[in-house]
């Protein structure tokens, strides 16, 4: 069977398992210190992703009228989908055009830039990262 064929029969909970992607909620309504007027509202929770011995742990923030807490697919979803923003916008310029402008902006393209980097490095296969991210567009 293909990857690309197995990846369209899968759903992302059953790929994390077949990877053996784990994901931990280490804190609730724990927010960093510095954080935007949006993130002081939202729930937050402290997560760490966890695949092949590696970890990344990073803040997750869901809108108040989400009551459900966030699951691997949810986060891995999430940060793919960002890294897909950086495939098409390369530079701050293109990611203003793209994504809009406000005050925050650079702030959340240099975010998603590091947040990309150590999804990337987590997962590291290309060939991994494309199935979860043919997936994620799925979601």
């Amino acid at each position: 069977m293909s990857t690309e064929t197995q990846t369209q029969s899968q759903t992302m909970p059953e790929l994390l398992n077949e990877l053996g992607v784990t994901m931990l909620i280490t804190g609730r309504d724990c927010h960093p210190a510095k954080v935007t007027e949006w993130q002081a509202q939202a729930n937050c929770y402290r997560l760490r992703l966890i695949y092949e011995g590696r970890y990344y742990s990073l803040y997750y923030y869901t809108g108040r009228g989400n009551k459900s807490e966030p699951t691997a697919s949810d986060l891995i979803s999430c940060l793919s989908n960002d890294a897909s923003i950086l495939e098409s916008c390369s530079d701050l310029e293109c990611f203003k055009a793209c994504m809009g402008e406000d005050s925050d902006t650079a702030n959340t393209y240099r975010a998603i830039k590091r947040q990309t980097a150590r999804y990337r490095k987590l997962i590291g296969d290309a060939n991994t990262l494309e199935r979860i991210a043919t997936l994620a567009r799925e979601m």
